[in-house]
C-alpha cells in the first residue's frame, strides 16, 4: 500500500449559486453539470495532489450555502486547516458576503489557511482582480484563484496551489540567547546534584 501523506481538511464557502458545488464535483470526479440542484447539506471527497514528491491529501468539504444551513455548516468548520472562500466574478454582490462567512470562519476555525477563488471566469466579470486581491489582503488570505468549473479551467492549478501552502513548513523564529557582558564569566556549574 503506498504512503498516503499527510492530509488537511478543507471547507468550501460562499453564498447559494457561486459554483461551490460545480468546483467540488470537478475535483471530485471531473464532471459539470448546469442543471444539478443545489446542495443542501455536506458533502466530502478526498484529492490526492504532489507537493515536493511528498503525497498531500486535502479532504474537501462542499458546505450548503442557503442562510437556513449556516447553522449545521458551522459544526464543519471544526478542525477544518484551511477555508477556500469562493465568489462568482459575474456577480459583485458574492464577494461582498463572504464578509460574513471570514466572520464565521474567525470564530469557528480561526487558525484555518485561506485561500479567495473567484469562479465563473467564463463569464462577464463584474469583479475584477485587483478588486478581488484587496480583499484577499485585507482578510489576510495566502491567495487569489480566478478559475472556471464549467470550462474545467484553473481548478487543479488552485488546489495544488493550496496543497503546498498548507504543506510548506512553518517559519521558524531564531532562538534568541541574551549574550553575557564581555566583563563577566559564566558561573561555574556545580558538580553536585544536592547540597
Amino acid at each position: 500500500m503506498a504512503h498516503r501523506g499527510p492530509y488537511y481538511k478543507v471547507v468550501l464557502l460562499g453564498e447559494l449559486g457561486v459554483g461551490k458545488s460545480s468546483v467540488f464535483r470537478r475535483l471530485r470526479d471531473d464532471t459539470f453539470d448546469e442543471r444539478q440542484p443545489a446542495t443542501t447539506g455536506i458533502d466530502s471527497c478526498t484529492a490526492l495532489f504532489k507537493v515536493d514528491n511528498e503525497n498531500v491529501m486535502l479532504t474537501i468539504w462542499d458546505t450548503a450555502g442557503v442562510e437556513r444551513f449556516r447553522t449545521l455548516t458551522r459544526n464543519y468548520y471544526r478542525n477544518a486547516h484551511a477555508a477556500v472562500f469562493l465568489y462568482s466574478v459575474s456577480e459583485a454582490s458574492s464577494l461582498h458576503y463572504l464578509t460574513q462567512w471570514v466572520k464565521d470562519c474567525e470564530n469557528f476555525a480561526p487558525s484555518a489557511v485561506r485561500m479567495l477563488i473567484g469562479n465563473k471566469s467564463d463569464l462577464d466579470a463584474e469583479v475584477d482582480f485587483a478588486t478581488a486581491k484587496s480583499f484577499a489582503n485585507l482578510y489576510e488570505f495566502v491567495g487569489v484563484h480566478i478559475l472556471s468549473a464549467k470550462k474545467n479551467l484553473g481548478i487543479q492549478e488552485a488546489f495544488q496551489d493550496l496543497a503546498a501552502k498548507l504543506h510548506a513548513p512553518l517559519p521558524r523564529s531564531p532562538s534568541i540567547i541574551p549574550a553575557l557582558p564581555q566583563s563577566q564569566s559564566a558561573p561555574e556549574t556545580s558538580k553536585k546534584c544536592c547540597k
